[in-house]
This record gives C-alpha cells, structure tokens and sequence, in this order.
C-alpha cells in the first residue's frame, strides 16, 4: 500500500517537472516553473524512499528529475548574476520589503533602519499611508518617491523611501494601474554617479487576469530599462522566481543580472518552511552597479523577508 502510493505521487511529480517545460505558454502551466526548487527537493525525497523500498530504477528516475530541475533553475548561469565588488565604502545601502499590512513588520523595519542607516528603501503593502508621519518614523530618511497610498496592503505598487532627494520622479502606469512602476533618479548617493530606481510590485500569478497583469508591467519594465542610460537598480517584490518564463524573458530583454541573496535561490518568501518558500523578492543591476553583499532579513511579522544589500559601482564595462 505504501509503496503504490509513493508511486502514484511519483507519477504525478513527473508529470509537472515535464509540462513545466511548457511554462512559456503561458497561465496556467506558467505556475509550474516557480516550482523547480520543490521539485529538487522532492526529487532527492522520492530517491530516498524508493531506494528503501529497493525500487532502484525508479529511485534512479527521480534523482534523474530533480537534476532536470536543478538544471532549469540556470543557478550554474553566471551570465545571470551580477558581478561582486569588494571596493571599499562608500556604498550604497538599500532595502526591500513587502509588509503584508503588518504593523509589527513595520515597526521592525524601522528599527533595522536604526541600525544599518539604508540610503533606499523600496517598501510594498504599507499598513499606512507613505506621508510625512511615516517618513518622521525613519531616521533619516526624508523623501518619499511616490503618492501616500499607492503602496497599502493588497496594491500592486511600490513607493521608494530616500535620504537624499530624487531628481525625478516617474509614476508609469501599465493597463487600468496608475502606479505599476515606480521610477526615481538619484544623483548623489553616497557621491556616486546619478543612479536610476525601478521600483515594482506585480500581482502573483494565481489567476489568468493577474498573470495578464503581471506580464504587462514586466514587459513595460524592461522596456522602460534598456532604454535608461547609466546605473540602474530594480528592485521589488516581483511574485516570480528569477527562473519563471516572465522574469527570464525581462532579464533578458532589460539586461539586467540578478544580486545573489544568499544562495542563488535563497526564498524570500515563506522562506524558513522547508521546501515552500519562493523566491520572490529580487534586486536586479545593470550598467556597472556591482553587488558589495545582500542578505534576507530576519522574520518580521510579514510574510516575506526584506533582503537588505550593498551596492557599488562597479569599474570597467557597464554589466550588460
């Protein structure tokens, strides 16, 4: 009994590592390739237990699977991660986070402020409105890139704290969202060349109209990036793994590399659950902006980790 029920698991595990080929095609075998972290995972489990129950070709097929899985992933890929600076500071400090309307993750965050004085901070789902009250709760932090609820719980938008102010500001809409992307252009950073910031929240694939809308904006996105000049950061809670057919396709089309957080599929969300949480959470660079370090944050209140990084800028060829 036990191990014809491991088998039909099986079968059912091989079946979405092999239509997650057809990813591309778009919702709803697009949520199949979020997945390819779990189906490593599974794999190796699916190895582990048919070789106890001495069934060794099947046990060879899921090793088999889960190397098919890893492969996807492109974590081997170097030409998809930016390059690492170990220049000394000046550096630019930012941070990511998506709050889930909790209070307490705010009132963390702004502590994590205290301590590590970010230059930027790129927040979703706000429990309050982006105002002069919420800037006065961080120290240090003076300008506010965006309108005061754009950014509240359960709206696919983004708004960018600063200490220094924004030479522009562009709000570009994407369909009936009048705040889908976020842009600001900072020139004196921590003294480094003017810098443009991208900030994103799309919604998560659950439903076509959603993966509709998220499509939109990612494809405005990289539009709207290759065509920047100079430094450039994106940054946001983007509802995708950096392996997902869309975000492959806006890397490639923005050229930009993805800043390792961790490991190269570190999740940002859920992310202490073994073998559930997904990386969703990025920072992306283009033009010579080099990755000094990023790390997750710890537990929060929220649903996701904030990812706090360093950023360089980075000699020689811009790094696309």
């Amino acid at each position: 009994m036990v191990h014809r029920t491991l088998v039909c698991l099986f079968a059912a595990f091989a079946i979405a590592v092999l239509v997650s080929f057809l990813a591309a095609v778009g919702w709803p075998l697009d949520l199949l390739a979020h997945f390819q972290a779990q189906y490593v995972l599974a794999g190796l489990s699916f190895a582990v237990g048919f070789a106890v129950c001495r069934t060794w070709s099947i046990s060879a097929l899921a090793i088999c699977l889960s190397l098919v899985a890893l492969v996807r992933m492109e974590v081997f890929d170097d030409g998809r991660f930016a390059a690492s600076s170990d220049a000394a500071e000046p550096a630019i400090s930012v941070a990511t986070a998506n709050l889930f309307g909790s209070a307490a993750a705010l009132d963390n965050l702004i502590e994590e402020n205290s301590a590590r004085a970010f230059d930027l901070m790129i927040l979703t789902e706000l429990p309050v409105p982006a105002d002069k009250a919420l800037l006065d709760r961080f120290q240090g932090m003076l300008h506010v890139a965006g309108t005061p609820d754009q950014a509240l719980g359960g709206r696919p938008a983004a708004i960018i704290l600063s200490r220094i102010a924004p030479r522009s500001v562009d709000l570009i809409p994407v369909d009936r969202n009048p705040y889908a992307i976020t842009k600001a252009v900072y020139c004196s950073v921590q003294a480094e060349p003017c810098m443009s910031v991208f900030a994103v929240h799309t919604l998560p694939p659950f439903r076509r109209d959603f993966y509709l809308h998220q499509a939109d904006i990612l494809q405005k996105l990289a539009s709207e990036v290759s065509k920047t000049p100079g430094p450039v950061l994106v940054a946001g809670d983007m509802n995708a793994a950096s392996w997902a057919p869309l975000l492959k396709r806006f890397q490639e089309t923005a050229g930009v590399r993805k800043a390792v957080c961790g490991s190269r599929w570190t999740p940002t969300w859920l992310a202490p659950v073994p073998g559930i949480g997904l990386e969703l959470d990025h920072f992306f660079v283009k033009d010579g902006l080099a990755v000094k370090n990023c790390e997750l944050g710890h537990f929060n209140g929220s649903d996701h980790w904030p990812v706090f990084a360093e950023f360089t800028l980075a000699e020689g060829k811009p790094s696309d």
